[in-house]
Formats: structure tokens, C-alpha cells, sequence
């Protein structure tokens, strides 16, 4: 059997810590793939600051110094993005790569980097219904949403980590993630980035 795919993974929220293993472990299930994280993340300190001013370091480490196979870097957009071409999106986007500097240049095969319009949470937002039984969204409406109040549909009054971590790892227990990607653009292009990334790993 091939050796496990092991990734580093570096965020700047605890529901992304929760929220993408389990992603990627259900989608890796599919293509006969194991994947497990490294101890390479910033868990006990996310912030997106941490994020940007660490990247790249985590990033040699994990690729060049472990061996690793992937780096999945990400940060939020902090704000919507109503336009045609994903402006603000691929600005941010930009700012992030730029922070990976000589990691990115060098290992941009291995390197996938995601920001969520507005939030993680708009992505878990989306696909709560699953969990809730309510009633589904509508394609692309919840960016709109105010960042606080979507947090408080989702994780209640007291959005502590427990809570933020127990929300998003069940909703990615149940999530379709193909639906997703129609729901949130900027979720489809971390979406497609990592099935082409599996897509090669299973074929080396």
C-alpha cells in the first residue's frame, strides 16, 4: 500500500482545524488515499497575523525539512466579494503567496492556499442545513451575511473553541462537498485544488 500522504496545515481559526481533516480525509477515502496531518500547524496560536508573518517558516519546515507531501496554508477574506472576477478574493490570495515567499517558489506543486469569503463559517454555513434540517441556501447568499451573526447561527451565544471545533468537524462528517463548491466560489477553488492535488498524488 502507498505510504501515507502527510500535510501540514496552517490556519488561522480552530473550525479549520476541525473542518478540513476531515475534509480531506473523506475525499482522500475516495481515491484510496490515507492522509494524515502533521504536527506542523499553528493550533495553539491561530490568528490571521500569525498566519502571514509564519507561513513561509512552516512551510520549509514542513516540505523541505520533513519531506512532507502538501502545505495547505490559508486566511479569511474578512469581508464579502460581490464582483464578477473575485477581486478582493484573488488580492487576498496574492497577499497570502506572498507571505510563503521562497517556500511558494519553490515548492508551488505542494503548496494550496484557500481564503474564505467571507469566513470558514460562511463555507459551514452553507451545509448546515444537513445537520439542522433547515432550509437550504441559496448559491452565493450567505457571504453577504455579517461575519458575528452568521457565528452566532451557527455555534450559539458562546462560540468558544469546544463549540467551534464540535460544529464544524460535524458538519463535515455529513457535508456534500460537491455542492459546496456550487454554493461558494471561493470554496470551489480550494475544492478543485485539492481534488487535482489527490488527483496526481494517486497517480505517481
Amino acid at each position: 500500500m502507498k505510504a501515507a500522504l502527510i500535510y501540514a496545515l496552517i490556519s488561522e481559526g480552530f473550525s479549520e482545524y476541525s473542518f478540513i481533516p476531515v475534509y480531506l480525509k473523506r475525499l482522500a477515502f475516495q481515491k484510496n488515499i490515507q492522509v494524515k496531518p502533521s504536527s506542523v500547524n499553528l493550533k495553539g496560536q491561530p490568528s490571521k497575523s500569525t498566519v502571514l508573518s509564519k507561513a513561509e517558516f512552516l512551510c520549509l519546515k514542513a516540505l523541505q525539512d520533513e519531506e512532507q507531501a502538501l502545505c495547505i496554508v490559508g486566511i479569511d477574506l474578512d469581508k464579502p466579494d460581490h464582483t464578477d472576477d473575485l477581486q478582493e478574493h484573488t488580492n487576498e490570495c496574492k497577499k497570502l503567496i506572498n507571505a510563503l515567499a521562497s517556500a511558494y517558489k519553490r515548492y508551488e506543486k505542494q503548496i494550496i492556499v484557500y481564503v474564505p469569503i467571507q469566513a470558514i463559517e460562511h463555507w459551514l454555513a452553507y451545509q448546515a442545513f444537513r445537520i439542522n434540517k433547515g432550509s437550504k441556501p441559496e448559491v452565493r447568499s450567505l457571504e453577504k451575511m455579517n461575519q458575528k451573526e452568521l457565528k452566532r447561527l451557527l455555534y450559539g451565544e458562546k462560540d468558544d473553541q469546544r463549540k467551534m471545533i464540535a460544529v464544524a468537524r460535524s458538519i463535515a462528517e455529513v457535508a456534500d462537498f460537491d455542492e459546496l463548491a456550487k454554493q461558494s466560489r471561493s470554496f470551489n477553488l480550494f475544492h478543485q485544488q485539492v481534488l487535482q492535488f489527490m488527483d496526481e498524488y494517486a497517480n505517481q
